[in-house]
């Protein structure tokens, strides 16, 4: 795996219809890549995967319908993929969320931590197999330096408690990295190599298209290009020779960093795991 060949590597993108995770696509695409675009808005997706196809001549470049706020749709999406393909190269856990109000998914979670941790990390366990499969195979956790603020109180999970825009979003970003550090642990014997990483501060429409949203983001700092802000992503699925740090954290320079202190406690790490373990339990008995 080298950072100029990525042909006949399998991709699974989340996210991948705008911002960051099709700047990601386009990239990864031109190197030759079969690229699934995970994607929860049929009709943006559509479209930006004409986009993709058209800026890398790849048409080995597909979407396959994903909402990560429905443990059904995931349990839909890795059975679909597990039906077409044997193995998975790299997924690329890339799609995320900042609702300004509380919302809460579909099986009643916190929107945030349900979308940004829950969703990828039952869709990670779900395709386990497939990773397991490849040689060498890696997944890629977009996080954010927000981590930083961030703490984990698991009775705040089922949206019960009162609910902070930035409070919630450190959190899901925190558990991105500490999930990162515990599938390394768990699946480093078997192949699976991970990472996470802060991409920059890049103006997307994580915290929706509103004026509001669009203005909270850009006092947020969000102004670095979207082709820019992947490039940390695409760095981790194909750079050579870095398995070795894998449960690393990433910044926008690609260069590991230390994270906050709260993100290197491997005992939380841990605890995470087994938590949302069990609140996909139904899911991963089926699998």
């Amino acid at each position: 795996m080298n950072s100029n060949n990525s042909d006949s590597k399998i991709i699974i993108i989340t996210g991948a219809n705008s911002g960051i995770g099709k700047a990601t696509a386009v990239a990864l695409a031109q190197q030759g890549a079969t690229i699934i675009m995970a994607c929860r808005d049929a009709q943006r997706a559509n479209d930006a995967l004409n986009e993709v196809i058209a800026a890398s001549s790849n048409r080995t470049v597909e979407v396959m319908p994903l909402d990560l706020a429905s443990i059904d749709s995931i349990n839909t999406f890795a059975e679909q993929f597990q039906q077409k393909y044997d193995h998975l190269d790299i997924l690329i856990n890339n799609a995320g969320i900042v609702p300004i109000k509380k919302e809460l998914t579909n099986d009643g979670l916190e929107m945030q931590i349900g979308v940004n941790h829950i969703g990828h990390f039952l869709l990670t366990k779900l395709l386990i197999p497939q990773l397991k499969a490849a040689n060498q195979s890696r997944v890629v956790n977009v996080a954010s330096m927000i981590h930083n603020i961030g703490k984990i109180d698991f009775d705040s999970f089922q949206g019960d408690k009162p609910y902070n825009t930035i409070k919630a979003y450190g959190q899901s970003k925190l558990a991105n990295i500490l999930f990162t550090r515990e599938l390394a642990k768990r699946y480093a014997s078997v192949g699976i190599s991970t990472y996470s990483l802060h991409p920059g501060n890049v103006g997307t429409s994580i915290m929706g298209r509103g004026i509001i949203a669009r203005t909270a983001y850009k006092i947020l700092g969000g102004f670095m290009s979207h082709k820019r802000g992947a490039r940390t992503s695409i760095y981790l699925a194909t750079a050579p020779g870095i398995e070795s740090l894998s449960g690393s954290y990433f910044n926008e320079f690609c260069k590991v960093k230390k994270g906050s202190k709260i993100s290197r406690d491997l005992a939380l790490a841990e605890q995470l795991w087994e938590e949302s373990e069990k609140i996909v339990a139904t899911s991963l008995a089926m699998a």
